[in-house]
């Protein structure tokens, strides 16, 4: 038997554990999805991840759970891409600047602090600059000089005007996708009995 009050003692123990493997389960579906589904239309770089990542940085207090989670999509969705679209989920070296991009996105949402509008708005053009910044650093090293990749300061400019146009998606997607994701955040704590910005 158990002593009075034990199966009260043990929910509480339990329910913040629920509560973020419930949500992690819903960033990584989600975020999966909405890769998947922006791909296969070609609306490239309109995507969920970098959202994903800002909203895990500021919303779990643990920057390895956040980095983690972050990495835990990224290779679901790559390796969905790569099984089951003709698009190629794992496409070489530059890869690793994108991944480097959205982990510097997760700890620029544990940076930041109370979640608010005008925060979420920041986080959300600022992770949109990272993640043009690094990618296309990425991909201006690993091109391996090749016109109009050259390496050097005509090359990277080249590399930089090339990937404008795709910008415009990248800002849309990851603002789309932070109202998304911080909006059904602000109702469930809005219908939650416990209030809390961040979970441990």
């Amino acid at each position: 038997m158990h002593a009075p009050g034990s199966n009260h003692f043990l929910f509480m123990i339990k329910k913040p554990f629920t509560r973020k493997a419930i949500l992690i389960v819903i960033l990584v579906l989600v975020a999966t999805i909405g890769r998947l589904v922006s791909n296969s239309i070609h609306l490239w770089n309109f995507a969920p991840i970098g959202a994903m990542g800002l909203f895990a940085g500021m919303v779990l207090k643990n920057k390895k759970t956040a980095i983690l989670v972050l990495l835990a999509t990224l290779f679901c969705s790559d390796l969905c891409l790569e099984l089951f679209t003709p698009i190629k989920g794992f496409y070489g070296w530059s890869q690793l600047f994108n991944y480097g991009a959205f982990c510097l996105i997760a700890l620029l949402g544990t940076a930041i602090g109370r979640i608010s509008t005008r925060n979420v708005v920041l986080g959300s053009l600022t992770s949109s600059l990272i993640f043009f910044l690094v990618s296309n650093f990425g991909v201006w090293v690993v091109a391996g000089g090749v016109a109009p990749y050259t390496l050097n300061l005509e090359g990277i400019r080249n590399t930089y005007l090339l990937a404008i146009p795709f910008f415009g998606n990248t800002l849309a997607g990851d603002l789309f996708y932070c109202s998304l994701f911080f909006g059904a955040w602000a109702l469930a704590r809005h219908w939650s009995p416990v209030r809390k910005e961040r979970i441990a």
